[in-house]
């Protein structure tokens, strides 16, 4: 099993929104369940079968305080009291919230938030957390699931679901489901360690906004691959060589004034072919890599995994595998592991 991190990694234009400086710790704040649905519009009393609902039960529990926050300040409560919405809910407790930057990391944060925008965008991260349909753990398939979350792009609003054989069901390679089928009276609640967020950029745009990637984004533009990786209803896996990865070929590929400067076809189709080489036709999670996994590539030939003394993927022309040193890095076409060494076919 891998382990997820975005640290040291620019996070999107949605973190630019949501994520202002200063980490502070998360207090258990109990909000009152009147107080908490006041804040809403009114809730015609025939749309609620019980008091069992997953705002009541999101309410009684002190674990959801940040939760609940999120909801009420995001008008999100009558929606997720409704008797007929019979949905699925990936639940952060207070903790997932107290990783993120204030005013984000508990309730009485959260409240106080009176900037619009920033509170449509809350809106769509709390719903990027439902699904339409109740789905108990063992009825979670792997693969990709559409949320309440308004489509701004095609693929934004999906989550992606997949399982580890030990450590059980994970949203979008980070989340880990830590307790599930909390039954509601219009739903089940699945408890999850980490705030999920929607990708806001396609695979191209992490590239070309990260510093660490200007050999790939030069060797994609060289190439005419950009395009590929812009498609908005894409679905890839990229391996993605830093420029320290690049830097250890030797010249022209080692860095990307040179990959810029490159003339000759054969060699332009050669670094194509590599660049294909770092490819899957699929999202594949850290959850998915296995011991010994051959992952087919879009050039043809597969690439190995292995997970002894740390996660690396092996091209057939390397004489060691690359270490994969940041994972589920997740875009709307598709998801980035970063690795320290270019794969050779």
């Amino acid at each position: 099993m891998l382990h997820s991190s975005h640290n040291n990694f620019r996070f999107w234009s949605l973190l630019a929104i949501l994520m202002i400086a200063g980490l502070s710790s998360c207090k258990k704040e109990v909000v009152n369940t009147e107080e908490f649905l006041a804040t809403d519009e009114a809730i015609n009393a025939g749309d609620r079968s019980s008091n069992n609902t997953i705002v009541d039960i999101a309410v009684s529990n002190p674990d959801f305080s940040t939760l609940v926050a999120a909801v009420v300040k995001t008008g999100q409560a009558n929606l997720l009291s409704r008797a007929n919405l019979n949905a699925t809910v990936f639940a952060p407790t207070n903790t997932a919230f107290a990783a993120l930057p204030a005013p984000f990391n508990n309730a009485q944060n959260i409240s106080g938030i009176t900037d619009p925008v920033t509170i449509n965008t809350l809106r769509q991260v709390i719903r990027y957390h439902v699904l339409g349909k109740s789905y108990t753990a063992a009825q979670l398939a792997n693969g990709a699931y559409s949320t309440l979350k308004n489509a701004a792009a095609p693929l934004d609003n999906q989550i992606w679901v997949g399982r580890s054989t030990t450590n059980g069901v994970f949203i979008n390679g980070v989340s880990q489901v830590v307790a599930a089928d909390i039954q509601a009276s219009n739903g089940v609640i699945h408890v999850i360690d980490k705030v999920l967020f929607f990708p806001t950029q396609d695979i191209a745009q992490v590239a070309i906004g990260n510093g660490s990637f200007t050999a790939l984004v030069a060797a994609l533009q060289k190439t005419g691959l950009t395009n590929v990786l812009m498609q908005p209803g894409g679905n890839f896996t990229v391996f993605a060589p830093t420029d320290a990865a690049f830097a250890a070929l030797p010249a022209p590929l080692n860095n990307a004034a040179n990959i810029s400067g490159i003339t000759d076809a054969a060699t332009i189709n050669l670094l194509k072919s590599v660049l294909r080489y770092h490819l899957i036709g699929a999202r594949v999670f850290s959850v998915d890599l296995r011991e010994g996994l051959n992952a087919p590539t879009v050039q043809g030939p597969t690439v190995n995994i292995t997970l002894s003394g740390g996660p690396k993927v092996k091209g057939s022309g390397n004489q060691t595998g690359s270490n994969i040193v940041l994972t589920n890095i997740n875009a709307r076409n598709g998801v980035i592991h970063v690795i320290d060494q270019v794969l050779l076919p």
